[in-house]
Formats: structure tokens, C-alpha cells, sequence
């Protein structure tokens, strides 16, 4: 048999296997209908569907008056996320900002064009500590993990690799 054929005959013993499932059902917990797995919403690849079939969530979601969310501009998400994640106004920023002169705290860097700084931030008690540029902002979230196995590195790896030496 040639390759080509050997290939159209697993494909063919595939699909007649999948046609020979089932087709999965599930039971809508809200209007008790049976209806093929495909009428419900996936929560996510791992997480599976939802209770309640695709109509049953639109009905509910229309009489709880849910619209979409219209797209949020860049400046509504830095807002939003300076709140969420550092409990920070944009007042706020932009005062650390200016009293930093623009620049990173760490390497007086400004930020490229259309960038802004980060706000370094203890990930033990949540304190904002400056704004950095991405670089040095890196790098002190790696420092502050692993500070312990860095000092080890640099005493042992400090004046160059042993091996190499001659």
C-alpha cells in the first residue's frame, strides 16, 4: 500500500469511529431541557460548560439587563489596573512621576516613547515603593525572589568560572 492510501484508510477508520459515538447530552438545570453538549457555554479548555444551556443564558443575562462592556481606552485601563493592582489614583502616578523628574528611580532612564514607568511594588505587603523602567523593574522583582541563590552565585561565579581559568 502506498503512503497515500494508507493515510486515506486511518482517516476513514477515524471518521467512522467518531460517527459511531454518541453525541453527548446534557440536562439545562434551569429549563430542565436535554440538549447536545454543544448548547452550553465552555468555561474554559480544562474547566468544562456550564449548568445552564446557551438560551437559558441569554435569557437570563437579557432580563439582568447585561450589555458588553464597551472597549475601554488606554487611559480607563491604566486607571482601572493603578487601583486594582496598587490601590493607586492616576493623581498619584503621576505625582511619583513628576516628583522622579520622569525618569526610573533606579537607572534615571526616561521611558521610549508611548511607554510609560512601572510601579515597583513589595510583593510581601503590597507597599509602592517608585516607578521603574521595565528593565530595572525586572529585575528587582527577580532580585527580591532569589536574592539568597544570586549571593551565591556571584560568590561562587564572582571572579569567573573556575573550570576556565587557567
Amino acid at each position: 500500500m502506498s503512503g497515500h492510501t494508507e493515510t486515506a484508510a486511518l482517516d476513514l477508520a477515524m471518521a467512522a469511529s467518531y460517527a459511531a459515538q454518541p453525541e453527548v447530552s446534557r440536562t439545562c438545570k434551569r429549563c430542565k431541557g436535554t440538549k447536545p453538549e454543544v448548547a452550553f457555554h465552555s468555561n474554559g479548555r480544562s474547566k468544562g460548560r456550564m449548568g445552564i444551556c446557551g438560551e437559558c443564558r441569554s435569557e437570563r443575562r437579557r432580563a439582568r439587563g447585561e450589555r458588553r462592556r464597551e472597549p475601554e481606552t488606554s487611559e480607563q485601563r491604566l486607571i482601572r489596573r493603578l487601583w486594582e493592582m496598587y490601590r493607586l489614583t492616576l493623581a498619584q502616578y503621576m505625582a511619583l512621576a513628576d516628583a522622579q523628574g520622569g525618569v526610573c528611580a533606579i537607572c534615571g532612564t526616561a521611558p521610549n516613547v508611548g511607554a510609560r514607568l512601572f510601579v515597583d511594588h513589595c510583593h510581601a505587603t503590597g507597599v509602592v515603593r517608585a516607578l521603574l523602567c521595565n528593565p530595572c523593574n525586572l529585575m528587582i522583582g527577580v532580585y527580591e525572589n532569589r536574592r539568597h541563590e544570586a549571593a551565591e552565585y556571584l560568590a561562587a561565579y564572582g571572579n569567573g568560572n573556575p573550570l576556565l581559568q587557567q
